[in-house]
């Protein structure tokens, strides 16, 4: 009976050195960098951002605090700090994530106004993320800020645990296969499929198209073919028709693009709808913008000519000019989707949707030209210019039409919508 209290001691201590494991493991790995107090040279950037990206912004940015910042989704993160600093703009902090949907992108905005003086936003915007139902809906800033600002719920989370761990095997494989050659059982682990019946699924989740979002499927040889049942469907552009040509382009692709065209497309546009609730938070976004001194671009980035073709595939050409045409009715819209030689070049492109590292900069260069007043910065994104140019002048103007309050400008594979009054 004398031995009770150690017994009970003993347990206790074991269980708090086992509770206590998750939080050292966090603070010496510290898989977000909340503490950085050891460096064990792990891959971070690369492992890290993209297990959450909106948890590691939220906790870089607020040692940074630059007055200028990029929201969007992986197409705005391509527009990295460095290629800004290339330029001299040392105040860009890049707060995009992949596969971000406008949700994630007015609760960051949100989280900005409330705690930095801002001068310039960049909000990337394309339409297809105007829909509710893309992405699911999905909103990873909310759990991100609960745990960035709450080092508690950081340590002692398993989630940060596990990208600990993952941190670890990749830097350190060698050591971990070896632990794997290692077993302490007598009876060998089997990896078999949970027994038990699915739930009914409705035949409008049956037919919901982002079941198949990474379908894999063997694209024919020769040149494709797209479905048109919906070709020329609800045009009404007027005096605009001659800036949204029909797109005639017939080559063959290479296989992701292919079937990034094809499938993704589809599921993109065949039952897109836009939303008001997310047209609120946009208008939000601009009315806090003015009211604040804020400047404010909205930017449509580049897909391939063949996945703007799908826009027109599914009857929504009208519906693709006329978002345009609300945007600037908000702030400044620098518009890359459209077809021209600059979308039409597959080596500007990493699949259908993503531009390169090169293009990257040179997109990063126009919106220097946009944002900046310093001569030096100015100069060094001009030289960036090939092929690309925005009319940020007017010598770089190729073609201009107004219509009431809204002035088109197009330059070299970019246009400009925005409001006289605006």
């Amino acid at each position: 009976m004398k031995l009770r209290p150690k017994v009970y001691t003993a347990a206790l201590a074991l269980t708090g050195i086992i509770a206590l494991g998750p939080v050292a493991f966090n603070t010496v790995v510290d898989a977000y960098d909340h503490n950085r107090t050891f460096d064990l040279g792990l891959d971070k950037q690369e492992i890290s951002v993209k297990a959450h990206y909106p948890l590691y912004k939220m906790i870089e940015y607020p040692r940074i605090k630059a007055s200028t910042v990029v929201l969007g989704d992986s197409r705005a993160r391509a527009l990295q700090d460095r290629y800004w600093q290339e330029l001299g703009r040392n105040d860009v902090y890049n707060f995009a994530y992949g596969g971000a949907t406008v949700y994630e992108i007015y609760d960051t905005f949100d989280y900005l106004r409330n705690n930095v003086e801002l001068e310039t936003l960049i909000v990337s915007l394309p339409l297809r993320s105007m829909d509710a139902r893309f992405k699911g809906g999905m909103n990873r800033v909310p759990e991100a800020i609960s745990i960035a600002n709450n080092p508690f719920a950081y340590y002692t989370n398993w989630f940060v645990a596990k990208t600990g761990w993952t941190l670890l095997k990749d830097r350190y494989p060698s050591v971990f296969t070896s632990l794997n050659d290692i077993s302490l059982w007598p009876v060998q682990s089997a990896n078999a499929a949970e027994f038990g019946g699915r739930d009914m699924l409705s035949v409008e989740a049956l037919l919901d198209p982002a079941l198949c979002d990474e379908c894999v499927l063997t694209t024919p040889n020769g040149t494709l073919v797209l479905p048109a049942i919906h070709r020329h469907g609800g045009l009404g552009f007027g005096h605009w028709a001659r800036y949204w040509p029909e797109i005639t382009i017939d080559r063959d692709l290479p296989q992701l693009f292919a079937k990034q065209v094809g499938t993704n497309g589809a599921a993109d546009w065949r039952r897109f709808k836009q939303s008001d609730d997310l047209w609120e938070k946009v208008e939000e976004i601009a009315r806090w913008s003015t009211e604040n001194d804020v400047e404010l671009i909205f930017l449509i980035p580049p897909t391939i000519a063949e996945m703007q073709r799908r826009i027109s595939d599914f009857g929504l050409s009208t519906a693709n000019h006329k978002f345009r045409e609300r945007l600037s009715e908000l702030a400044m819209v620098v518009d890359f989707d459209f077809d021209a030689p600059f979308t039409r070049e597959l080596n500007n492109f990493t699949d259908a949707y993503h531009f390169g590292s090169d293009p990257a900069r040179k997109i990063v260069g126009e919106l220097v030209l946009l944002t900046s007043s310093n001569s030096e910065h100015k100069a060094e994104a001009i030289g960036r210019r090939k092929g690309l140019a925005c009319p940020v002048s007017s010598n770089d103007v190729k073609n201009s039409h107004s219509e009431g309050t809204l002035t088109l400008l197009e330059g070299s594979s970019c246009r400009i919508w925005r409001r006289k009054n605006g």
